[in-house]
């Protein structure tokens, strides 16, 4: 997620059968990628939650929606395109694969179940009221990253921030001791712009609904 490996390094991968996935956000990325000669490209539009993962413009630069780099990625690389961002019911599913992506990676939807990793204040604030109110944001670890909006967020907003992955030290002092005291206003809230479509908190049922037969690609 930091960019393209050495053309040595993937020629070593192709080698031994090993499988190699860039990711990009915007369509520059898509093609340096597909240049490379990585195996398949995870195309990500701006909603997604989590960090941004630009490595050739700013991420400030480089914000482009999901089900608009998506098509126009599927036309410019021969790549396989998977489409992330904003995906979290099955009608982005089917809308991805009408634009030409051959398979969907999916966050917020499984980061919300019982079986992630996510503190369960965390999982808890993706089904509330507030997960519909995000942003982009520097503050927590240095790199741009789309986070529900909460105090720590907003005090720390025009503060200085030491460079990724720096800044996550800080703040990871501060969330230790936040998780210890269920204080979801004081931690890294990562979502996407599509939370309010959450239904599922069991993975198996997240599954269960995005492979439906009339919703797989045949």
């Amino acid at each position: 997620v930091y960019g393209i490996p050495d053309h040595t390094i993937l020629a070593e991968c192709r080698k031994q059968g090993i499988v190699t996935i860039g990711t990009a956000i915007t369509l520059d990325e898509v093609a340096a990628l597909g240049d490379a000669g990585v195996d398949a490209i995870v195309a990500t539009g701006f909603e997604a939650g989590g960090h941004r993962v630009s490595f050739l413009r700013e991420a400030e630069d480089s914000l482009i929606g999901t089900f608009s780099l998506i098509p126009q990625a599927v036309d410019l690389v021969k790549t396989p395109i998977i489409a992330a961002g904003g995906i979290a019911d099955r009608r982005g599913v089917n809308a991805a694969f009408a634009l030409g992506a051959q398979a969907i990676q999916i966050g917020t939807a499984f980061l919300a179940c019982e079986e992630s990793g996510a503190a369960p204040m965390h999982r808890d604030a993706l089904f509330s009221d507030a997960a519909r109110y995000t942003t982009l944001t520097r503050a927590f670890t240095g790199r741009l990253a789309r986070s529900i909006e909460n105090r720590i967020l907003h005090e720390l907003r025009h503060a200085a921030h030491a460079p990724y992955p720096a800044q996550s030290w800080f703040t990871g002092q501060i969330k230790k001791a936040a998780i210890e005291q269920n204080r979801p206003d004081l931690i890294s809230l990562w979502c996407s712009q599509s939370a309010g479509l959450l239904t599922h908190r069991k993975a198996a049922n997240v599954i269960h609904d995005f492979m439906a037969p009339e919703y797989v690609q045949t």
